[in-house]
């Protein structure tokens, strides 16, 4: 889950993946389990308040269920009809192979509020589309809208709503196949819209605001799908927007998506509460009615050592981290940690607790002082992270920047033992010296190429660092036409490098899949959700992320066939 703290960039290293896989397997039991237990009828009642006036199960025998409509007590709440003809029945593709479990899961979405949990690749994007289509058929005047973090997932949802389950493309939101309802479409434009169409294609931050601004006319939705559910945390835009709609109040499905659900309970708990979900539809790898359709996944965990230089260096920064932790121990600000193993996470939360601290408890201690040298160890951290997992080069960038500015420039600029580290960083750039890490990544690319077929083999790289990719992309360009790679990164543009547009994204990975490239270098962009296509290897060039972002990469491969994870 993505922070909204500037400073939180990495996770702690260390981590088991095959024990995150098998907590969230666990949470999602626990939550099942919450539902029978201690909060009972009641708990349910409340998670279904806006829905029992909305959809009902006709009767309970092993029917169709039918959609019911009724006013509310005050006077109508909404402003469409339902279709009690079309309402009979509801419409599953046949143009697709019939899994049983996307069609549990969709007959369990169709008629409560629905958070999908299920592996990448296994099709939770058919399950929006046919819940959209039945929505879109059960109320004639009704609004269906389906949210994304980007604008590539909402491509890949329109196509699967218009192709597979067949909404007209006249109903959606778009023109010459485009969808226009981001921020930049303008207010007025998306105002007309929203009058005129009844499919939408949204980004969360442009649902929130028209929402609020009542350009989004809520009183006839009747759908709403969250892709990338489990960003539904605090203030989010998808938090926002379904409080601002509870509010109202409106009666709608909610449809919620993600691989990833959290890897604590409390967390797929908050989830659960910001959507006024009533039903988890959770499915593991190794579930009875998913299993056949999941295939072997090779892990390996390659254990890199730093070079020499790397090494030379990474002892001056902590030359330098040593006494202003023992400064902040001595103060009693932290206590009996070993300055070797902190990290920028667990500064932040030890710094996070200082400030909640009474302040007549730490009378001795200057407040403005204690918050610089958090400041500096956490930058000091950071780069001492990005050394480790990314390289000299990413990691003097970063020194070089954080020396030109506040807190950090004052205390360190004239640091003798910053300085000389510095020097070290710039005399191995300047004599080239090779990364150990990007020398083994170089090895793996080459040894899998050779055993498979160049042509047809595809490969995604992940780096969690801009910088980084710039570096990868420059090793891969001295090895031949074997390897025919690019990038995938995210709009906004680095120091080093210039973002992506949403068209150049789709571009290269039109072209991904279509042969042009067998290598694609990616950030976190290529982690959530987008369809990029079945890959062979994944090689995840940094292993210090969160549990959940690694089993977003992992899930990559090992769909339709065989597939293996370098982890370096």
């Amino acid at each position: 889950m993505a922070s909204n703290n500037p400073h939180e960039i990495m996770d702690d290293e260390g981590f088991d993946w095959e024990a995150a896989a098998r907590e969230i397997d666990v949470v999602c039991q626990m939550t099942r389990d919450a539902k029978g237990k201690g909060k009972g009828k009641a708990y349910e009642k409340r998670k279904q308040s806006t829905l029992d006036k909305f959809v009902s199960i006709a009767n309970a025998k092993k029917k169709t269920p039918t959609p019911q409509f009724e006013e509310d007590d005050e006077g109508p709440t909404l402003v469409h009809h339902i279709d009690v003809e079309a309402a009979k029945t509801w419409i599953y593709p046949v143009n697709v192979p019939l899994r049983d479990y996307q069609f549990d899961i969709t007959q369990s979405a169709l008629f409560s509020n629905t958070l999908v949990a299920l592996p990448t690749g296994l099709g939770k994007t058919l399950i929006a589309a046919v819940v959209m289509y039945n929505y879109f058929r059960w109320f004639p005047q009704g609004k269906i809208v389906f949210a994304a973090p980007s604008r590539p997932l909402v491509m890949q949802q329109i196509e699967a709503c218009h192709n597979i389950v067949g909404i007209p493309q006249g109903a959606f939101n778009c023109r010459n196949g485009q969808v226009d309802m981001t921020g930049q479409l303008s207010p007025p434009k998306r105002a007309r819209f929203w009058k005129t169409k009844r499919v939408f294609f949204v980004t969360p931050q442009v649902l929130e605001k028209d929402i609020h601004s009542g350009t989004c006319l809520v009183k006839y939705l009747v759908c709403l799908v969250i892709d990338e559910a489990h960003r539904a945390m605090g203030n989010y835009a998808y938090c926002e927007a379904v409080r601002e709609l509870m509010a109202v109040p409106v009666q709608l499905r909610i449809l919620a998506l993600t691989a990833t659900p959290g890897s604590k309970q409390q967390t797929v708990q908050a989830v659960i509460d910001n959507l006024h979900i009533s039903k988890l539809e959770y499915r593991s790898e190794i579930d009875h009615d998913v299993i056949s359709y999941v295939h072997n996944r090779k892990i390996e965990l390659i254990q890199v050592a730093m070079g020499p230089e790397a090494v030379q260096i990474n002892n001056k920064f902590m030359e330098v981290i040593r006494p202003i932790v023992a400064r902040l121990t001595n103060m009693g600000v932290i206590q009996n940690r070993d300055y070797r193993t902190l990290s920028p996470c667990q500064l932040l939360e030890i710094r996070e607790k200082f400030r909640q601290w009474p302040r007549q408890d730490l009378s001795h201690v200057n407040y403005e002082d204690v918050e610089g040298y958090f400041g500096v160890l956490i930058t000091l951290y950071y780069i001492h992270k990005l050394l480790s997992s990314h390289g000299i080069r990413p990691a003097y960038e970063m020194l070089e920047r954080k020396l030109k500015q506040g807190y950090f420039a004052k205390f360190m600029s004239k640091n003798e033992v910053i300085l000389k580290a510095r020097q070290l960083m710039q005399q191995s750039l300047s004599h080239g010296a090779s990364s150990p890490k990007l020398s083994k990544m170089l090895e793996v690319l080459l040894e899998h190429f050779k055993t498979n077929d160049p042509q047809n083999s595809r490969v995604i790289i992940f780096s969690n660092y801009r910088e980084s990719v710039r570096d990868i992309m420059d090793a891969l360009g001295d090895i031949g036409e074997l390897v025919r790679a690019t990038e995938f990164i995210g709009q906004s543009s680095g120091k080093a490098m210039k973002g992506q547009s949403q068209k150049v994204q789709q571009a290269v990975l039109k072209k991904f899949r279509s042969g042009t490239y067998n290598v694609i270098v990616a950030t976190s962009i290529g982690e959530e959700g987008l369809d990029i296509m079945e890959v062979d290897l994944v090689i995840s060039f940094d292993a210090n992320i969160s549990p959940l972002r690694m089993i977003q990469r992992m899930g990559r491969t090992g769909r339709k066939h065989d597939g293996r994870v370098d982890i370096l």
